[in-house]
């Protein structure tokens, strides 16, 4: 099991959106549709492979990049074995600074590195910036080097990656599965699949039965995607309203979609007609679908085949289950939320997690986060520290910043959940 940490809102926003269990209906029979295959899309010989996503590490190494100027970006790998960080260039007397340097990149060109295997990582061009271009899907090495062209995606644009489980590329083994967008960024949502051995391209989502979806993550062999018919009131203009309180009205579906057979089928559908839409909260953690019900006080896990919910508790304290909800990640057999207590999966326990000592980072203090889950140990920050930064302003004036330097460890999953700080330290963390 791996995962990463991130906070990007847009992310958060798609992966908890506010959801319900589907009708006994639709869970028995479902809504299913069957598009039309394009030509490229043969797929019998890897049908019913799993799904996953793909991180900017593994148990070896954690890549990052720092910004060396306006156009290029600079790599350093945290070495998870021998616990140093380091620039991965073996030419002797480099300065790290230029594009003779191995890890130095234009910046558009490889913002963002992911492992693909034990060999290679992937990148994708035109990601730190979108725009109405073409795209191309990247192979290096595990030191950032040999980098190779491996595909071209017309006038196309992928997500700001890195993000929640809907902001990765994916992978069945095969091919690389990608979020992004035709004709500009926001424009066409596209769900590209990428042949990394003869560079074929397939838009996944050109014979979609509904528009404008956006991509949650991945369950087994299927793709979530969220669709969108709400509309919010405006506190200031519409007469419904009451004082500030934004209302939602309308209704919220995931779809299924099997990339193997092309088959969309509605997962679960949420309603403001029966309290649902602003009830629920849903998001896929380690390839599994969770649902909580802030009224009732449950958390259950979805099977994307059946879509029957497993009740895991519903004594959850409904006075924590708030609109600041959101569930951090799966760490062994508990379920981690960010200000309210965990479960246990498998028992329904609740208990508060002890806390590790605070992070302060620019005035404000922390638990430390997760950078990469590897089940029995977790990359988190582990301590920060002061410095003063220099930085020109836009009148070519020096000004100076306080700040922090911040430093990755890695702690066992036990010490973790038991708020113990035993830290081994890698490296400082850079982005």
């Amino acid at each position: 099991m791996k995962r990463v940490f991130s906070l990007a809102l847009a992310a958060l926003l798609l992966a908890g959106c506010m959801a319900a269990p589907a009708s006994e209906e639709s869970k028995s029979a479902g809504t299913s549709t069957t598009a039309e295959t394009p030509a490229a899309a043969t797929t019998s010989d890897i049908g019913g492979k799993t799904l996953r996503p793909l991180y900017a590490g593994d148990e070896k190494q954690y890549y990052m990049y720092e910004i060396v100027s306006d156009e290029l970006i600079r790599y350093r790998v945290a070495d998870l074995v021998n616990h140093v960080t380091d620039v991965p260039c073996d030419v002797e007397g480099c300065t790290h600074d230029s594009e003779s340097c191995p890890a130095v990149f234009r910046r558009g060109e490889c913002d963002l590195v992911f492992v693909l295997d034990d060999n290679n990582l992937v990148a994708f061009t035109n990601n730190g910036f979108p725009s109405e271009e073409d795209t191309q899907v990247v192979l290096l090495d595990r030191d950032c080097q040999n980098r190779r062209t491996v595909a071209n995606v017309e006038n196309a644009a992928f997500v700001a990656l890195g993000g929640e489980a809907g902001g990765f590329p994916y992978t069945d083994g095969q091919y690389l599965y990608c979020f992004g967008y035709k004709n500009g960024f926001g424009e066409q949502n596209s769900l590209f699949r990428i042949d990394t051995a003869n560079g074929e391209v397939t838009d996944l989502l050109e014979n979609a039965p509904v528009q404008d979806l956006l991509l949650m993550g991945a369950l087994d062999q299927y793709f979530v995607f969220f669709q969108s018919d709400v509309t919010y009131t405006d506190p200031v203009t519409d007469p419904t309203a009451t004082g500030t309180e934004v209302i939602a009205t309308g209704t919220t579906t995931h779809w299924l979609f099997n990339p193997y057979t092309d088959e969309w089928k509605v997962f679960q559908t949420y309603s403001s007609d029966d309290g649902s839409l602003d009830r629920m909260y849903s998001i896929i953690i380690d390839g599994q679908y969770y649902q909580v019900d802030r009224e009732v006080g449950s958390v259950s896990v979805v099977d994307p085949d059946t879509g029957e919910a497993k009740l895991i508790t519903d004594q959850y304290p409904v006075d924590q289950l708030q609109s600041h909800l959101i569930i951090q990640d799966k760490v062994q057999d508990w379920l981690l939320f960010y200000e309210s207590p965990m479960v246990n999966l498998e028992t329904g326990e609740i208990r508060q997690k002890p806390s590790l000592p605070e992070n302060y980072w620019n005035g404000g203090a922390h638990q430390p986060n997760i950078y990469l889950n590897l089940g029995d140990t977790l990359l988190v920050d582990c301590r920060y520290e002061p410095y003063t930064r220099t930085t020109i302003g836009s009148d070519g004036t020096p000004y100076t910043v306080d700040t922090e330097h911040k430093y990755l460890g890695l702690i066992s999953a036990e010490d973790f959940l038991n708020g113990v700080p035993n830290y081994t330290e890698v490296g400082e963390y850079t982005t």
